[in-house]
């Protein structure tokens, strides 16, 4: 999964909890949005 290799390997500073969404963030400013859309999860990095 190419989309994720830019967070692969990376440290994981802090972990954010908001209303039907997680956020991870990740060392250089990098994020991982994982919420759950019509039953299925979905994930969106910045930057990809």
């Amino acid at each position: 999964m190419a989309k994720f290799d830019g967070i692969k390997g990376q440290e994981l500073l802090d972990v954010e909890d908001s209303n039907n969404e997680i956020t991870l963030i990740f060392k250089d400013n990098r994020f991982l949005f994982i919420k759950i859309e019509n039953g299925k999860i979905v994930c969106d990095s910045v930057p990809e």
